[in-house]
């Protein structure tokens, strides 16, 4: 496994993120529906990086995103302190099975391969319904980003923070990589099928 330490959002991290699959993407990946997903992967790549963070910066990071962002250190330790597991902040884990994909979680423990992601949520009705069903479908796919990228990620540990809701302001969810053989074996057979019709379009495309 090879890990990037660069910081979540700088321009190297950005430089990492371009024209690659992530955990939002992934979702796409294992889709039965027609997405633009290759497109997109190659738009990226075409890009120039300059242009390409200026892009991600202006348009990509909503207030919510924001307030994630000032919450999760906080949530993390006080993940940390809860659990009694160490978690190094990291950037960026690139797959041990394509250059066309990664993952960038909100803490790694590499010695136990634990993936630590955080969702901030204002609202506390949220946190009370993500107690009792876990994590809204739409979060899914990230998860199962993490076990894709490579079988040395064991667990995820999916955390919740809600500092509005104190009697319990981090709901916590463990997932073991078991639980989602199918996803991962689809996705990764997906995205290298992908990562060679993205070399075969951007080698047409070019003129």
């Amino acid at each position: 496994m090879r890990i990037s330490y660069y910081k979540q959002h700088s321009d190297e991290w950005w430089a990492l993120k371009k024209g690659r699959i992530g955990g939002t993407r992934f979702g796409q990946v294992i889709s039965t529906r027609k997405n633009a997903l290759i497109y997109e992967l190659a738009d990226e790549q075409l890009t120039d990086l300059d242009s390409f963070i200026l892009e991600m910066e202006s348009g990509f990071i909503s207030d919510d995103m924001q307030a994630g962002s000032d919450n999760e250190p906080i949530a993390r330790q006080m993940y940390i302190e809860q659990s009694g597991i160490q978690f190094d902040e990291i950037g960026f884990i690139f797959s041990d099975f394509s250059d066309i994909h990664g993952a960038s979680p909100d803490g790694f423990n590499a010695e136990l391969g634990i993936v630590l992601e955080v969702k901030y949520t204002r609202h506390g009705a949220k946190q009370i319904q993500r107690f009792a069903e876990g994590p809204e479908t739409d979060k899914m796919a990230q998860i199962y980003n993490y076990f894709a990228v490579s079988d040395e990620v064991k667990q995820v540990h999916w955390v919740s923070y809600c500092p509005e809701r104190m009697e319990r302001p981090l709901v916590v969810k463990i997932f073991n990589k078991d639980q989602f053989t199918k996803e991962v074996t689809a996705g990764r057979i997906a995205i290298k099928a992908i990562e060679g019709q993205l070399i075969k379009l951007i080698s047409t495309f070019k003129f």
